[in-house]
C-alpha cells in the first residue's frame, strides 16, 4: 500500500517539478513498482506532461526594501501613540519594580553571604551557593538596567 502511493506522489511531484524530466518505472519481480528519476536496468522510460490546466511557476520577483515610513500591512494591528506610551510606561513601571526587588534581593544574598563567611565550619558549598545567589543577583541587575535604558524605545 505504502509503495503505489510513494510512487504517485513521486511521479505528481516530479510532474509538476520540472516538465522535461525522465521519470522510469521499473517493476521487480514481485510486482512492486517503483518510479525514478534515475535510470535502473530493466526500467522503462515515462512520458510525464503537466496537465493542461496547470500553470508554470511565476519567477520570482526582486522584492524592494521597504521605506521605514511606509505603514504597516492591513494585517498587522497599528496602535496609536498614546496607547503606545501607556504601554511604555507600563513596562518601565514593571521593570523598576523589579530591578528594586533584585537590589534588595542582592542586599540579602550578600549579608548571607558575609554572615556564612564568619561562621567557623560552613561547608564550602554552601558559601559557593551563596556566591552564586550574588553572583545572579548581580546579573540580574545589569539585564533590568539595560533593559530599563531600552524601554524607552517603543520596544
Amino acid at each position: 500500500m505504502l509503495r503505489p502511493l510513494l510512487a504517485s506522489l513521486l511521479l505528481c511531484s516530479a510532474a509538476t517539478a520540472a516538465s522535461a524530466a525522465t521519470i522510469y518505472k521499473h517493476v521487480d519481480k514481485d510486482g512492486h513498482v517503483t518510479f525514478t528519476n534515475v535510470p535502473m536496468r530493466g526500467a522503462r522510460a515515462v512520458l510525464v506532461t503537466p496537465a493542461a490546466d496547470e500553470t508554470p511557476p511565476a519567477a520570482p520577483r526582486a522584492s524592494k526594501p521597504r521605506p521605514a515610513s511606509a505603514a504597516a500591512p492591513a494585517h498587522i494591528p497599528s496602535v496609536d501613540s498614546g496607547t503606545q506610551r501607556q504601554r511604555d510606561e507600563g513596562r518601565r513601571r514593571i521593570l523598576q519594580t523589579e530591578l528594586d526587588n533584585e537590589q534588595r534581593a542582592l542586599g540579602e544574598a550578600r549579608q548571607s553571604l558575609q554572615d556564612a563567611g564568619k561562621k567557623a565550619g560552613t561547608p564550602p558549598a554552601q558559601l559557593q551557593r551563596l556566591r552564586d545567589a550574588v553572583t545572579d543577583r548581580e546579573r540580574n541587575i545589569a539585564a533590568l538596567k539595560q533593559e530599563l535604558g531600552n524601554a524607552g524605545g517603543g520596544n
